[in-house]
């Protein structure tokens, strides 16, 4: 059906959208109205939301309809791996954000009429991800009434159809976007009529934006004050974890400790590889179709292309393929993981690229016969001086062309299909020829070109360096007996050092496709989610200790176990010892500050009581990053903005020390009342983004979600 190759054709953005991003395009079925399916309870489940549950069984076939929406609308015959993971996620992702939002929606009273539904779909106010699917790409004119016309034709397509109803569905699709992004919008609205923003607030805004001082300050590091000269009891540590819990909120994560055993070729597998290729040389010597032998025969498929000198990246290869002129063979080199033997096929003094234009006659649209016959009568009318910008406007399938009359630009060998590059650069220049691809016929012309030169065609064979089957066994092996030596954390650690291995950590959320040296890591991170306690080796699906990683086999142990939540006092004491000793030093570096402030008049004398350097630092305002001399000083930054002129500061406890301030002068512009309003028109966008970005993390904690596809996937 032609508009389902339109919708194809123009929805690119919208497939990109659920291959490389998230959340809304393609994700198709009724999860608000079906709600209630999902949400059974199941001891089989996939996760929770609000305390309800979302069964395996529900959770899959949503994610298979998902896949085959995605296969259909794109013409794939199956998904990538990565595609797969990335749909689960898609779709495991809009349930979520549905259900919380459907129950926010129903709660506040917002819902999209039909009547409105129908103005942003098919009335006067599209939505521009409709608008986006039939608006022409090369003049870019959006056809309102085509449009409806089309969609109407979608909808009621037969239903015997599987293209159409592919059509319908992607349809229903879009309209379910477009009612939830309207929601979506009253939902922001309503949260931004809360956010206001008073005019004192954005004037002070404003007036600190425009204030800049000039300051000299003193500082003295926390490193004066040597750690032995502070006491942190453990009372005080639990008592600063009692009253600051909130900064040790922690999300669950898994660390394990692992070994990768490299699956590499042998030292054998090397010398076999070569003596394989060796063994070639005669047969290819003698070959009648260089490019035809090398093709059948190679492993690695090697682009068809005619070289200049010194073009191809190897010295002595490049050498011998521009003097010698038999049947010789070189080789074998190797290259790129892989012994290489080369011959020359084919000698042309050609150009490195063409400028040309065409008019293609397509073969999928008429008959061959016809086609062909169109085509000649073309050329031969632009051979007798027609205008071939006006037949290629008119005539040619290639849009993006004709429309300059058919003008391909300059262009290499391999920017276009063989069939047609061979017939452009051994073209005359003005020569008008007819040439034939898989697209259909070509009424080509070569406008332009540059000098031609010498160049090759070669014939190569490459092998690649493998491990062979005993290698791996071998391997395998040895990482057996590397797993079978391990019960726990200590011998793993043990025969790490007993085997010279390499021991590597890994701190993995649960839903991660990767670890850091290991392609294929999954399965490695969902058993760390299955395993028990820390120092358990993890096991495969087949009870296995060694994983399968890609070109790797890997031995695994968990090392640590973190739950969702507050982090425990054991594991962040470390870390609240060093704040509490930051935070001492910073009271007696203050309090002889203090003295030495008491007895002075000028901060050069507090600087000589203190044993300090006097610093300067000019232009200092809220915007400022740092302050030169001091490093990233908030704390610092604030209050000299809003002390007067020539006096002493207070001492000012920062990030990397205390501080003495005088500020010698300060600039400080009056506000006008556009100046306010810009102010309060950006800290209302700011407001804006929190909303968008803030609000549907907030009500996802809040309906605590849990997330148990590490079970199943």
């Amino acid at each position: 059906m032609a508009t389902l190759q339109k919708i194809r054709n123009r929805g690119g953005i919208l497939v990109s959208i659920v291959i490389g991003l998230a959340l809304v395009a393609f994700i198709v079925g009724d999860a608000l109205s079906s709600g209630a399916s999902l949400l059974n309870r199941s001891k089989n489940k996939v996760g929770e939301i609000g305390g309800e549950s979302i069964s395996i069984q529900d959770f899959q076939d949503k994610v298979a309809q998902n896949e085959e929406t995605i296969k259909s609308m794109n013409q794939l015959p199956s998904l990538t791996e990565e595609q797969q993971r990335m749909i689960r996620e898609n779709t495991w992702n809009q349930i979520v954000s549905e259900n919380i939002m459907q129950k926010e929606y129903e709660e506040l009273g917002i819902a999209v009429s039909g009547d409105e539904l129908f103005d942003f779909t098919l009335g006067e106010n599209m939505h521009p991800n409709i608008k986006q699917l039939f608006t022409n790409p090369q003049t870019g004119v959006f056809d309102k009434d085509l449009a409806r016309q089309n969609i109407q034709a979608i909808l009621n397509a037969p239903a015997d159809n599987m293209q159409a109803q592919a059509s319908k569905q992607y349809w229903l699709s879009m309209e379910e976007q477009v009612e939830a992004a309207r929601k979506q919008e009253k939902y922001n609205s309503l949260l931004m009529k809360g956010m206001f923003t008073p005019d004192e607030i954005a004037k002070e805004y404003a007036q600190n934006a425009l204030t800049t001082v000039d300051i000299s300050f003193i500082s003295k590091s926390y490193n004066t004050v040597s750690d032995s000269a502070v006491k942190v009891t453990n009372n005080e540590i639990k008592e600063y974890y009692n009253s600051h819990k909130y900064l040790f909120e922690q999300n669950e994560s898994r660390q394990i400790a692992y070994v990768n055993f490299d699956i590499t070729a042998s030292a054998e597998d090397i010398k076999e590889t070569e003596e394989w290729v060796k063994e070639s040389m005669p047969e290819f010597a003698e070959a009648a179709n260089v490019i035809e032998f090398a093709n059948l025969s190679s492993e690695k498929k090697m682009p068809s292309k005619y070289y200049k000198k010194g073009e191809i990246g190897n010295e002595e290869l490049d050498a011998f393929l521009f003097t010698e002129k038999s049947n010789d063979v070189y080789g074998p080199y190797l290259q790129d993981n892989a012994y290489n033997i080369a011959r020359v096929a084919d000698r042309k003094v050609i150009p490195d690229s063409v400028k040309a234009r065409h008019i293609l006659i397509p073969t999928n649209t008429m008959e061959v016969s016809q086609a062909k016959k169109l085509a000649d009568s073309l050329a031969g009318l632009i051979r007798k001086g027609s205008d071939f910008d006006e037949l290629a406007r008119k005539y040619s399938a290639d849009q993006n062309s004709a429309v300059n009359g058919g003008d391909l630009g300059w262009f290499t060998q391999e920017m276009m299909i063989p069939a047609f590059s061979d017939s452009a650069f051994i073209a005359k220049k003005n020569e008008v020829k007819i040439t034939r691809t898989n697209y259909g016929f070509h009424v080509l012309q070569v406008t332009d070109r540059t000098t031609p030169v010498e160049k090759v065609l070669v014939g190569i064979i490459a092998k690649e360096i493998t491990p062979s089957q005993q290698t791996i066994n071998k391997i395998y092996n040895d990482a057996r007996t590397f797993a079978n030596n391990i019960s726990t954390l200590a011998d793993f650690d043990a025969a790490v050092t007993a085997n010279n291995q390499t021991k590597r950590i890994a701190n993995l959320s649960k839903n991660d496709a990767t670890i850091p040296g290991i392609e294929s890591a999954r399965e490695i991170i969902r058993q760390a989610y299955l395993a028990d306690k820390p120092g358990y080796v993890l096991t495969d699906k087949e009870k296995s200790p060694i994983f399968e990683t890609g070109d790797k086999f890997t031995v695994a142990v968990l090392t640590n176990v973190q739950e969702e939540g507050i982090a425990p006092l054991n594991s962040v004491a470390p870390m609240i010892r060093t704040e509490l000793i930051r935070k001492k030093k910073g009271e007696i570096i203050s309090k002889e500050l203090e003295s030495a402030i008491a007895r002075s008049e000028s901060l050069l004398s507090v600087a000589q009581k203190a044993n300090a350097q006097v610093m300067d630092a000019t232009d200092v305002s809220f915007s400022s990053f740092q302050i030169p001399g001091a490093g990233i000083e908030p704390k610092l930054i604030s209050e000299v903005i809003l002390m007067k002129e020539n006096q002493i500061s207070k001492p000012i406890i920062g990030n990397q020390g205390v501080y003495v301030v005088v500020v010698n002068s300060k600039t400080a512009e009056t506000v006008t009342p556009e100046q306010i309003a810009a102010a309060k028109n950006s800290l209302q966008q700011t407001n804006m983004t929190k909303i968008y970005y803030q609000a549907l993390p907030a009500l996802i904690k809040k309906a605590g979600v849990i997330d148990s596809r590490y079970k199943f996937y």
